[in-house]
């Protein structure tokens, strides 16, 4: 079964983190999201796989032949973002002669496990296809599917009203060969987009059995918003520091509940990931739930918790950062703090693509822009986003 992974999108929600790289590279702890992706395909024998480009398509393609996959993959150039069913659409000529296809998108975190059960639920039953399905506490950024004894009925794209927890669309599906001829059939959506959903609700009208496949959602995250990039790197170190034989490439991953304290005094505790090259200060802490990423230097007496750092990023002495962000190349003068608690109960409100929003979050600390230089002393607020063009 040939694979499709969509890569092509801007990424405008995790602005300013991806105003040097696309979405897709943002890191899992010691591996891009897409790399996740791709993997999770390979170790369920699918070798040849399309992947749809466009914004910085030269630096996804050196990060996926730097990891030298066991499979052929073809670039898609999609000229025009125009949805995920313009995706699609767009292999279509990779996809020729085939009768089903797997689709995924390139910035969730899809499992090995969650590609097992997705191909496995189309080769047994009787199914003209299978989606993905993973219950979510906030549908509105989601689709949610209405369905009965595990067949699709319908595909509700992002509710505008307030609903309970649902199963929600998790990008990962197996579709007919024939879905791809419903995108002259379809419109553009109230967002200008022509919608995979609005495919699959075409293909459920006329008789196709879509099953839903439901699975735990503790390690599927849709990385949108860099909360998401948080809570994701967290379950991952999780995960990983509890994987029998895994060893990252590079870099050190300290397993949940280790300690390690260094000859210059500076502190690790576990789980966290550290990077190659990583130099820590005298007396500095790496706290759990952190990852350090290649090139970074954190000085004497530094303080770093629950937060993603990533290349080449100089953090000065005495800082202390948790919950938060900091994009690569950035440097932080000393003493620079992050708050990351509003007064009482309140959740964290930040602002993504230009407007505020809740991230549904008590503890939320700064966003930091690539190469950017934050003076000395500064005190970022919750949900503050610091953004300084290198």
């Amino acid at each position: 079964m040939k694979a499709v992974v969509f890569a092509a999108g801007l990424g405008k929600r995790l602005r300013p983190l991806t105003s040097f790289r696309p979405k897709h590279l943002l890191p899992i702890v010691d591996k891009p999201v897409l790399v996740r992706v791709l993997e999770a395909l390979s170790c369920n024998g699918i070798r040849d796989v399309g992947v749809t480009v466009a914004y910085m398509d030269d630096s996804i393609k050196r990060a996926i032949e730097r990891e030298r996959l066991p499979m052929e993959i073809t670039y898609i150039q999609q000229r025009e973002l125009l949805g995920t069913a313009h995706a699609l659409y767009t292999c279509k000529d990779f996809l020729e002669g085939e009768e089903a296809f797997l689709v995924a998108y390139g910035d969730i975190t899809l499992t090995e496990d969650a590609v097992r059960e997705l191909t496995r639920s189309f080769v047994k039953g009787a199914w003209d296809g299978v989606i993905l399905a993973v219950r979510v506490k906030d549908v509105s950024s989601f689709g949610i599917l209405k369905e009965r004894d595990g067949v699709l009925e319908r595909v509700v794209e992002k509710p505008t009203e307030r609903l309970p927890e649902a199963y929600a669309n998790a990008g990962a599906y197996v579709l007919p060969s024939e879905s791809i001829g419903y995108f002259s059939k379809i419109e553009r959506s109230t967002r200008g987009e022509y919608e995979l959903t609005d495919v699959l609700n075409m293909l459920v009208s006329d008789g196709y059995r879509i099953r839903v496949l439901k699975m735990e959602g503790r390690l599927w995250f849709d990385i949108g918003r860099p909360w998401d990039l948080l809570e994701a790197n967290a379950a991952f170190l999780e995960l990983l520091s509890s994987t029998h034989g895994y060893s990252p490439k590079s870099g050190t991953l300290l397993k949940s509940g280790a300690y390690v304290e260094t000859g210059d005094g500076a502190r690790l505790f576990g789980p966290c990931f550290l990077g190659e090259g990583v130099r820590l200060g005298r007396g500095s802490s790496i706290l759990p739930y952190t990852v350090v990423l290649e090139g970074t230097s954190i000085g004497e007496g530094t303080v770093l918790g629950s937060s993603l750092v990533m290349e080449n990023v100089t953090v000065g002495e005495r800082s202390v950062l948790f919950h938060s962000v900091v994009g690569e190349g950035a440097v932080l003068g000393p003493g620079c703090t992050t708050r990351y608690r509003v007064p009482g109960h309140e959740t964290v409100k930040t602002v993504v693509a230009g407007r505020l929003v809740d991230t549904g979050r008590r503890e939320f600390g700064a966003v930091i822009s690539p190469y950017s230089n934050v003076p000395a002393g500064a005190v970022l607020e919750p949900g503050e986003v610091y953004w300084q063009e290198g």
